[in-house]
């Protein structure tokens, strides 16, 4: 049963030392299939999920989705995973199965966050609980938002601005796949307004594009933008 995710009020602050970089990290979802099929789609919890995906999905960050019966042949994987990329992020169903697995995973790496506003436990005093007890292990954890943020501002900015880094940055925020977005097509008939303008403005502005609002409109197909700013550098 969904409950209302804990205020960062409600949780001690991490004591983690590490520094998060999208290109280092792994977001690991744990029964997100069966999430899915929760009647509430607009609960806070399946928000976070899914704006974490759309994240990760733009910024090309690896994921690993285990759901089922699948548990053991995805830490198996996961394993493989954290020798190349350390920085393990948890979202999705706390199960007991990963509550065990989690010590031996923090053997392996000891760069491991918790997405506090995207797990889900039995309710949400347990929730906090179980935040708290790994705060004092040592586990990272950190709300959705800042790790988006975080993600962000990490990522390489050739990756950011090169084709892929700037399609996928514009199908999150329009919340379509890649492939559905015509080049030639003025990107506002799309939705895209005016809030969404200046974030990925300033998503590129801070990667070293020169680029501002009238710019935008100005080339406000994929394709025009494209070149724009792949020039602007």
């Amino acid at each position: 049963m969904l409950y209302p995710m804990p205020k960062k009020i409600q949780l001690q602050p991490s004591q983690a030392k590490w520094q998060i970089a999208a290109g280092q990290s792994v977001l690991l979802l744990v029964g997100l299939h069966e999430l899915r099929q929760q009647d509430n789609q607009q609960h806070e919890l399946l928000l976070n999920l899914r704006a974490l995906v759309k994240k990760a999905k733009a910024l090309d960050i690896v994921m690993l989705d285990i759901y089922g019966d699948d548990v053991m042949q995805g830490m198996q994987r996961l394993g493989e995973l954290l020798s190349q990329y350390p920085q393990l992020m948890i979202a999705g169903q706390i199960t007991p199965m990963l509550k065990q697995i989690l010590p031996h995973l923090y053997s392996v790496t000891e760069q491991i966050c918790l997405i506090e506003d995207a797990i889900l436990l039995s309710n949400q005093e347990q929730h906090i609980q179980w935040l708290d007890s790994l705060t004092a292990q040592g586990f990272q954890h950190i709300n959705s938002y800042s790790l988006k943020r975080l993600w962000s501002l990490s990522a390489p900015s050739e990756q950011i601005l090169s084709p892929k880094g700037i399609l996928l940055a514009i199908a999150e925020q329009l919340e379509l796949d890649a492939l559905e977005i015509d080049p030639t097509e003025d990107l506002r008939t799309y939705g895209l307004d005016s809030v969404a303008i200046v974030s990925l403005i300033g998503l590129w502005r801070a990667n070293g594009a020169e680029i501002v609002y009238e710019d935008f409109h100005e080339h406000n197909s994929l394709q025009a933008l494209m070149q724009f700013l792949l020039n602007s550098r």
